[in-house]
């Protein structure tokens, strides 16, 4: 008997039940334990099913004792952000505007290929409202927690499956990303998410937010990212930007350390001039200029760079979230209006002041810039890294760090949101800890449809820093 099943990685899980050295109902009920002991501490899920949770353990059991396994990922327990659709539960979206008796018919294409491959599908993690800021907190659910530190939040918008992986409570999980909300959790966290690039992850129905929300997956490693990848990484016609992946295995693609990459730093990815708030953390940069040398010492180009967008990214980025909150808000009715969160109601209310001509020129200008990132910058470079976030984890009631301006839930976000604009794939890897004890997060984008670059790199870093056996204390 394996201790401590619900530490195991979604790689390992696989591996030990190719050696029958485990079963699916051992390693399911040892994370549904897990669900039961810490969930009430951090609340990252919002709806699960233990009873369908076990069901589905059983099936996938008798599938590997009949070696008639699916895929690398049958027995493998994933949880879902509660944005997306899954057959027989409810989508809450961290709203009181929804019902909870309200039960999706339908899978979302994600969720419909894992089930085709065996995953088991434990519950729905929480969000806040719609998914429209960058730290986990509604009036429906409460706050997500940070497994770190329990008085900090896990980052958003998909804190919670960030924070259920964190603490154990499932190996991988699916989120989405809008702004950064795979890897922001995913840095303050000590985890690592992919935001792929736009449409290499069908996605039905669509966001509210259009062409900038992404699906991406959250893990413990990169290994387990890239195993997700290989099953979810395909179109579907429900989604009419769906692009076909672009990497016949991710995980193969992991197994050279490729040392003829050239890979670009920056310390604040072009946004100093567009912050006019705070610096980057110290403690942050510290962390990654550390992985940085750490690159270089190992045999690494390492080059440091400057980056001149043409057009002001937070400008784009608030017009097309905005924008996108209003559309949301008219189609709602007028009881459930009155149950938003005030700060959903304020982006709403800021979308109405922009026109149709504004959006058509976000969208020009955000071919530009994607234009510009792609060849004056990556034309030169495999990749550019540098921070996730300008900062850590902080106060768990906060939407915005100390310091920092409370009436602008986009200041402290500089550095993810850009590359939602150009559909750039962007990851976020742990690269160590701060002082407090806090994870670090560093991010890598890499060229359009070059995904596995972004899981190539965090795989490098991911092994140089030596993490993966690192756990929470505090729970």
């Amino acid at each position: 008997m394996v201790k401590e099943l619900w530490k195991l990685s979604a790689f390992d899980i696989n591996k030990k039940y190719k050696n029958k050295e485990t079963s699916p109902v051992e390693v399911t009920k040892a994370i549904v334990d897990r669900m039961n002991q810490v969930n009430d501490k951090i609340n990252a899920y919002v709806y699960f099913d233990i009873k369908e949770i076990m069901k589905s353990a059983n099936k996938a059991t008798e599938r590997w004792y009949k070696k008639e396994n699916l895929s690398s990922l049958d027995g493998v327990p994933i949880s879902i952000k509660d944005l997306i659709l899954v057959k027989g539960m409810p989508t809450l979206r961290g709203s009181n505007s929804t019902n909870a008796k309200d039960i999706s018919l339908i899978d979302a294409p994600v969720v419909d290929s894992l089930r085709r491959a065996g995953a088991i599908i434990l519950g729905k993690t929480s969000t806040p409202e719609f998914g429209h800021k960058g730290t986990t907190q509604s009036l429906r659910n409460g706050i997500t927690f940070n497994p770190w530190d329990l008085s900090v939040n896990s980052g958003g918008s998909s804190g919670g499956s960030a924070a259920a992986v964190a603490s154990g409570m499932g190996p991988v999980s699916i989120g989405t990303d809008g702004g950064g909300s795979v890897r922001i959790p995913a840095s303050f966290s000590g985890l690592f998410a992919l935001k792929p690039t736009f449409g290499r992850i069908p996605a039905f129905p669509i966001s509210p937010f259009g062409t900038i929300a992404n699906i991406g997956p959250i893990s413990r490693t990169v290994k387990d990212a890239a195993m997700l990848m290989n099953v979810i990484s395909k179109p579907n016609i429900k989604d009419w930007y769906s692009i076909p992946s672009n990497c016949s295995d991710y995980l193969e693609n992991l197994s050279s350390e490729n040392k003829n990459l050239r890979i670009a730093y920056s310390d604040d990815w072009g946004m100093s001039n567009y912050l006019g708030y705070n610096e980057v953390d110290k403690d942050v940069i510290k962390t990654v200029e550390k992985t940085v040398k750490d690159l270089i010492d190992k045999g690494f180009e390492v080059e440091k760079i400057n980056i001149n967008w043409p057009n002001d990214p937070a400008k784009m980025f608030k017009i097309m979230w905005l924008s996108g909150a209003a559309n949301l808000f008219r189609k709602l009715s007028i009881e459930q209006k009155k149950s938003l969160d005030p700060i959903f109601n304020k982006f709403s209310e800021e979308g109405h002041n922009f026109s149709i001509f504004d959006l058509m020129s976000v969208e020009e200008n955000r071919a530009e810039n994607s234009f510009y990132f792609s060849d004056s910058i990556l034309k030169n470079f495999s990749c550019v890294i540098g921070p996730t976030m300008p900062t850590q984890a902080f106060q768990a009631d906060k939407n915005t760090p100390n310091g920092w301006p409370e009436d602008d839930l986009f200041s402290w976000t500089p550095f993810t949101f850009p590359f939602n604009l150009t559909k750039h794939p962007a990851a976020s890897v742990n690269c160590g800890f701060s002082s407090s004890g806090l994870p670090v997060g560093m991010q890598i984008v890499a060229p359009l449809y070059k995904d596995e670059i972004c899981l190539e790199v965090s795989d490098i870093i991911e092994r140089n820093v030596d993490l993966l056996d690192k756990w929470p204390k505090k729970i």
